[in-house]
């Protein structure tokens, strides 16, 4: 029997009861399709994340006639992380898929806002589930996306993709015309460029982003348990609906 290995590699993906509202529906051409079939924002290479895990809060007793400071626990912030992914774009699949990253980042940074979004009107951006590193580390953790940021580089190259319907070759030379019915890609810019509505994304290209730790007020309240915690057991089974994921 072949093992199957769990991937460890980083994620940013939508609850399972969004997925259509986020991605578009199953099916759908949309900008976004490249998402979907990957399950999510698939990081493919090791990112850089840095973790504000702990910080917690006590309030300061200024007791008269003391030598010493006394405090009482407050409260604890949730923890909240930087992650700068790099990616790439060496061929139109990639760039595709680049394309379609950024633009899934603006997409879950919105609300609901406007006249046209008839009853959502109101609706804050969605929360998201993060993973990375396996169980024990970040398993479907749900998350705020809180800010976006990356370069558009000057000093490299930028790779066209091809985001509309599929190119109309009734234009081309007859000879180029032949040689693309037989899978030979030989077009140059200039040609590729009048038949794709085209963008153009950087060779390569890092995002950062900031994302802090949201989960369901009901959920603590009602099942967070710290026995559980320090077993381990909440990181195991709390996040297959995304609705848990204590960290």
């Amino acid at each position: 029997m072949t093992e199957v290995k769990h991937d460890f590699r980083a994620r940013l993906q939508a609850k399972p009861n969004a997925t259509d509202e986020i991605y578009g529906k199953r099916g759908e051409e949309g900008i976004l399709k490249p998402i979907r079939d990957t399950n999510g924002l698939l990081m493919p290479y090791t990112p850089s994340i840095q973790i504000m895990h702990t910080a917690v809060e006590y309030s300061q007793y200024n007791l008269p006639q003391t030598n010493f400071d006394y405090y009482a626990f407050a409260r604890r912030a949730s923890p909240s992380m930087s992650v700068v992914a790099p990616f790439s774009a060496q061929d139109q699949s990639e760039a595709r898929y680049l394309l379609a990253v950024i633009h899934f980042l603006r997409v879950v940074s919105l609300s609901y806002y406007g006249r046209e979004n008839g009853p959502k009107r109101g609706i804050a951006p969605p929360t998201l589930l993060f993973s990375a590193y396996g169980s024990y580390m970040f398993e479907r953790v749900p998350v705020l996306l809180r800010s976006v940021s990356f370069g558009l580089d000057a000093d490299v190259d930028y790779v066209a993709c091809a985001t509309g319907k599929p190119a109309d070759v009734s234009n081309l030379p007859p000879s180029e015309r032949d040689k693309r019915s037989q899978g030979q890609q030989t077009l140059s810019y200039g040609q590729l460029e009048q038949l794709t509505s085209q963008s153009y994304v950087p060779a390569q290209m890092a995002i950062m982003m900031e994302l802090v730790y949201a989960p369901v007020p009901s959920q603590i309240r009602d099942k967070f348990d710290l026995n559980k915690f320090r077993s381990g057991k909440h990181l195991l089974d709390g996040n297959k609906d995304g609705s848990g994921g204590f960290i």
